[in-house]
């Protein structure tokens, strides 16, 4: 979809080429918030991509842009059990339920829940302020931390296949953490009551959603299947 101009690319840079409610209950004091439905994450996983789980794709060439550049062998960590920190790399990771994936870089998270757990609309107001194209309240998909005003995007491509162990979910062998088969795919956990952080950017998992926040800037959201908030 044409949308994407500046999203996009930062979606491509933490998905795996490297990063989209009418319920709405309405606005409060630093923030917006949705509720329609129930709000709990906790769904069978659903699922994913089909294929052979063979590890990371072979070189192909040089990187298109920054985000492509993979960190060399031994430059990126995952350590502090149940407090995640990443450093050197992108991560990705699904929740317990896997209806829901998140993928995060040191300055922003993308999370984004499959579409039949999604029990609310979007509001048009909440779209990020440079929505471009055809993104529209209808068809945002996504919720990220945005400098701006609002928090939903479209993103052309789904987050969950990102958090497989060979692409942004790589941490959660390094660290130990759980894993779910998804399709024929291994795809890293963050277990509830967990948190990963990457910079600046904290996500933390709970049986009710995901939130996650950025400590530099203030900016945060909250996702669940009854609803959502952010400021």
């Amino acid at each position: 979809m044409s949308r994407g101009a500046r999203v996009r690319p930062l979606v491509t840079v933490l998905l795996a080429s490297a990063l989209a409610l009418a319920g709405c209950s309405g606005e409060d004091e630093g923030g917006a918030t949705s509720t329609t439905g129930a709000g709990t994450d906790s769904q069978a996983p659903s699922g994913g991509d089909a294929g052979e789980e063979t590890g990371a794709a072979a070189y192909t060439g040089p990187p298109t842009e920054p985000g492509d550049i993979r960190p060399a062998p031994g430059e990126r960590s995952a350590a502090g059990g149940t407090s995640v920190v990443v450093t050197g790399d992108r991560a990705a990771f699904v929740l317990p339920s896997a209806n829901a994936a998140c993928t995060v870089s040191a300055a922003t998270a993308v999370c984004q829940l499959d579409a039949d757990a999604q029990g609310f609309s979007v509001q048009g107001g909440h779209l990020v302020d440079d929505a471009l194209g055809d993104c529209s309240a209808g068809n945002a998909n996504a919720i990220m931390i945005n400098d701006g005003q609002g928090a939903w995007t479209c993103v052309e491509d789904p987050i969950k296949p990102q958090a497989w162990v060979a692409q942004g979910g790589w941490w959660a062998k390094a660290n130990g953490s759980a894993t779910t088969k998804v399709g024929n795919r291994t795809m890293a956990v963050l277990d509830y009551g967990s948190t990963l952080t990457v910079g600046d950017v904290t996500c933390s998992s709970a049986e009710d959603g995901v939130r996650c926040s950025n400590a530099s800037t203030g900016r945060s959201f909250f996702l669940s299947r009854g609803g959502y908030t952010y400021g």
